[in-house]
């Protein structure tokens, strides 16, 4: 290619990108402020759920594929399993029917026995929508993992105290001032939840926000058979809609046992404040969480998309700027193949290729 590419953020989307451009011969520079997983790439429960959402499937399945080639045994060959809990038939009912259109997920409704004999946890009474999906992995382990291919590659890091001793941290990194160095370099924004930041003056502020995620840690007697998400939730992950509520979820990874999980926008709130509400409901849910042992609270911001899907490919009317980045809670799940993908766009000198939920280019039309 000859071209030197400069990726601005060391996550997941960043590291995976990296990587493929690397492999194919490409000189390649991640920039990153404070380091590799800084953010909800390495704070994130660690959970590779399904998307729920049709235009992301394919690239859930290939990153699913990745990191199982990549952690081998550390990360489960099949599925767990997540259990969407409800305190109506109904819901239940109108869970199913939502989720019946992903044949994968092999959906299957479990009426309050069942799903207790499926869960012993549950409380009485809950409903449950059993989804043939979640594969719980370290995420620090896995981003690490692209890291460091990345880096045999031949990729070079610049994280961290480095960056201070760098040319590219003048005031802090913004992609205009990576876009002014000497050598004229391609310039990939994939930086998360700072991207508004980043690239100031380039794109809107609301096209990339902070959408803050509050769970609460903990260490109890029993651990959950499958992972346990209040079933609003899954529907408000595929369909974009954000409530400042506390649905319930009880996530079991390899990092931690966790009760959660917030999905609130604005300035970063006050996990503390959180913490009781969401044990709280919690309980209702899962008796047994009242007599958890608390071990701390956890609050990282996902990269909420101003439509709810990962954006990608060259920022309109820029030649040499590009952006990967708006993945939300699914920055673990969709990134090894987001990176794939944005590799070979950059490569080819074309983002034609990206499809048209993902591309950078809706951002013209949603100017209008």
């Amino acid at each position: 290619m000859g071209k030197h590419v400069v990726i601005i953020g060391a996550g997941i989307v960043g590291c995976a990108t990296a990587y493929f451009l690397a492999l194919d011969g490409v000189e390649v520079t991640v920039l990153d402020a404070v380091g590799v997983a800084a953010g909800a790439s390495g704070r994130n429960n660690g959970m590779i759920e399904h998307p729920y959402d049709a235009a992301t499937v394919e690239l859930f399945e290939e990153s699913v594929g990745l990191l199982q080639e990549l952690l081998v045994d550390a990360m489960p060959a099949k599925p767990v399993g997540t259990l969407l809990v409800a305190e109506t038939e109904a819901d239940a009912n109108a869970l199913v029917a939502h989720h019946t259109q992903f044949p994968e997920l092999e959906t299957a409704l479990l009426e309050p026995a069942a799903a207790r004999a499926a869960e012993p946890l549950l409380a009485d009474g809950i409903w449950g929508c059993l989804l043939q999906t979640s594969y719980p992995i370290r995420p620090l382990e896995a981003t690490s993992a692209f890291a460091d291919l990345a880096r045999q590659a031949g990729a070079n890091f610049v994280v961290g105290s480095d960056l201070a001793d760098s040319g590219y941290n003048t005031g802090g990194i913004t992609a205009r001032r990576v876009l002014e160095s000497p050598d004229r370099p391609i310039v990939v924004v994939a930086a998360g939840a700072g991207t508004a930041s980043v690239l100031e003056g380039y794109v809107r502020p609301d096209v990339v926000t902070p959408l803050w995620g509050v769970i609460v840690t903990v260490e109890m007697p029993e651990r959950p058979r499958h992972q346990l998400i209040e079933g609003l939730l899954t529907i408000a992950h595929g369909g974009g809609a954000v409530a400042d509520d506390a649905p319930f979820t009880l996530l079991d990874s390899p990092s931690y046992l966790a009760v959660g999980s917030t999905m609130l926008q604005g300035d970063e709130p006050d996990g503390s404040a959180w913490s009781q509400r969401l044990l709280s409901r919690g309980t209702r849910f899962v008796p047994a969480i009242e007599e958890a042992r608390i071990l701390g609270t956890l609050v990282c911001a996902r990269p909420r998309a101003f439509d709810n899907r990962p954006i990608m490919g060259r920022v309109p009317g820029q030649e040499r700027l590009w952006m990967a980045t708006g993945h939300g809670g699914r920055g673990m799940s969709l990134g090894p193949a987001s990176g794939r993908v944005m590799a070979e766009a950059i490569i080819a000198d074309s983002d034609a290729a990206i499809p048209a939920a993902f591309s950078a280019a809706r951002l013209s039309a949603s100017r209008d």
